[in-house]
This record gives structure tokens, sequence and C-alpha cells, in this order.
């Protein structure tokens, strides 16, 4: 390259940098948007006093903030403490409307004639806002399972309970201790007391599927044979102890004798440290269970893989975290099986 290509080829480029112009165009919000002063332009209002979930009203929330920040709003129950929660960052609520249909986030379910009031928290700003109350006149029908295993209110169902020395509760109270159940107006409940030296295991429910569907089946009937789209689900209640585990277990007979062999055909179990207060919903796919690690109790398996069509019973066991000590319980509400998804209430 010669001197002279060499100016050409550097004249041309500071030409060529001297036209470039910034693309005026700004893509998302203003930055008075974000960095403004924080202000309540317009309370948090619903759009009603009363609303009819079973006949599909729809409650609207409002709110108008100077700038966008993220926010929660949860809709609270009063008597029974249900809630269901919203969370965004848009500074006027008539942009992408905040609507309720009577759902919920967290168990409990909401009530009839139950007042509610809506909360409206920032992450970033101590302020709290509160909506007038809204009164539920009747509240959104239980969505449908596919399934139902057991919503526990029966106080005559024979369910088989068994301990080693401990105590076994059938909770059949419209509060025990205190507690509302999860869905309609009973749960089961399982307790125990134990040492730190003795059994992990305190006490269980076995239900059969034949009672639990209250027909001449004994297995369940399910539509798909994939475990990947069954998945199991329940309400469970813990007392913040910190202590229990619940180990949900699905017997398999797996000859269709009609007769469970625990030390001959297999027991696909979930285990869940309760490590929570309150309320939660807990669903997992058939798929996610292993088998029985207990010998002669479900781990051995003449199939050799899960079958949904031989599970003959669904059980409850409650067991001692490792290192705890004294009595510890957990609640148990509206078990169910759904295809394809979680149940969504």
């Amino acid at each position: 390259m010669n001197k002279n290509t060499f100016l050409y080829i550097s004249i041309l480029a500071l030409f060529t940098m001297a036209g470039c112009k910034k693309d005026s165009k700004v893509e998302g919000p203003e930055l008075v948007d974000i960095f403004g002063d924080f202000q309540i332009m317009e309370p948090l209002k619903g759009s009603a006093s009363t609303a009819d979930f079973a006949a599909g009203d729809v409650i609207y929330y409002h709110a108008k903030l100077s700038i966008r920040t993220n926010w929660t709003v949860e809709v609270i129950g009063l008597n029974s403490g249900a809630r269901k929660t919203f969370t965004g960052n848009d500074k006027d609520f008539s942009l992408n409307q905040l609507a309720w249909n009577g759902t919920i986030t967290f168990a409990p379910f909401f009530r009839k004639n139950e007042p509610c009031v809506a909360r409206m928290t920032f992450a970033n700003y101590p302020d709290t806002l509160y909506s007038d109350t809204l009164t539920i006149t009747a509240v959104r029908p239980t969505p449908e399972v596919d399934i139902l295993i057991d919503d526990f209110e029966s106080t005559i169902k024979p369910y088989n309970t068994f301990t080693e020395g401990q105590q076994a509760f059938n909770g059949t109270s419209v509060n025990y201790q205190g507690v509302s159940p999860a869905e309609k107006t009973r749960f089961y409940v399982l307790a125990g007391n134990h040492g730190p030296t003795a059994s992990l295991f305190l006490c269980g429910m076995n239900l059969t599927s034949k009672i639990s569907m209250g027909t001449e089946e004994n297995y369940y009937q399910f539509a798909t044979d994939n475990p990947s789209k069954v998945y199991f689900n329940a309400f469970i209640y813990g007392w913040g102890d910190n202590k229990a585990e619940l180990s949900i277990e699905f017997q398999e007979d797996d000859n269709k004798d009609g007769v469970y062999q625990p030390a001959e055909e297999g027991a696909y179990t979930y285990r869940i440290p309760i490590n929570w207060t309150g309320w939660k919903l807990v669903s997992f796919s058939y798929a996610d269970t292993k088998i029985s690690t207990s010998g002669g109790f479900g781990n051995v398996d003449r199939t050799g893989k899960k079958d949904l069509d031989r599970i003959i019973a669904t059980q409850y066991l409650l067991l001692a975290q490792a290192g705890t000590s004294g009595n510890t319980k957990v609640g148990i509400d509206f078990a169910s099986f759904t295809y394809n998804s979680p149940f969504q209430p």
C-alpha cells in the first residue's frame, strides 16, 4: 500500500464515522419512569365491594404510581387466611389489568361470606397500600381433578392407621388446634412423639384404591400409562417445628391378585421434609417417585417398572427428621391425581 492510498482510506474512514448518527429511538421505559421520585398517584382500589365467584365474577384492582417499581399485591381472606398473590412493576394497572376470579395462590381456599382485603407492598419502598374490604358472597367452585383420592370429609371411612407405640390422629375437626382445613370442613392429621434415638417412623395411614374410589375396582383407572403425565397433588400443613417428614407411598399389586405383598411387590415413594408453617400445595409426577429403600417393605418390584394400572393403595407415613425429638405432626387435605400438569387451584 503506497502513501496516497493509505491517506485516501484514512480520510474516507473519518467521513464515514462523522456521518454515523445514533438512533434516536429508545427501547424500554424512559429513565424518569424508573429513577424518578416515588409517589402514589392513585390508591389501591377494587372494582366492586362484593363478588360472586360462583357466577364468574372478576374483581379488577387498580393503582397508579409515579414510577415503575417491583410490587406485590396480596388479596387476603380475613377469616380463612387464604391468599391470592400478584406481582409486577407496572406504574398504572389500567395498562395491564390485575384481575382476580377467586383463585388462590396459598391455601386454604377462600370462604363464602368472607371479607377480604388487598394489600400492596413494594420491594424498594416502605409504603403499604390497602384496598377497601371486599365480601365474597359465593366462592369459586373447587377446580375439577382427574381422580380425587380423598378430601377427608368422611368421619366413618375405614382408614387403616398404624403406629410403633406412637399416636395416630384422624383429624376430623373444622379447627384442629386452631387450623382451618384447606378445602371444605375437615382434613387428616398424623401426629406422634419421638426421642432422638428412636425410629424415624412415627405413624401412618393406608387408603386402598377401592375405598378411595368407592367402587369394586382394586386399582385406580388412569387414562394414561405414562408416569410422567400423572401428578399427585395434596395440600400439606406444617406446624413450623421442622421435625416432621412425610413419605407418600404408592403400593403396586404387581401380580394383580388383589392383595399387596410388601416383601414381593413394589412401593414407589416421595419424601417431603415439612419445613414450612401453614398449608402448602405439594405436587409431583409419578415419574419423580423412587422405589422403597426399606427392606421387605416394597423394595422389590416384580415387573421392574412403575405400573400405574397396579396401584392398589396410597400410604402416608409420618417420619421424624433426623436429629430431632419431641412432638410433631402433619396435616393432609384434598389429595388427588391430575393429568399432564399439577393441580391449579
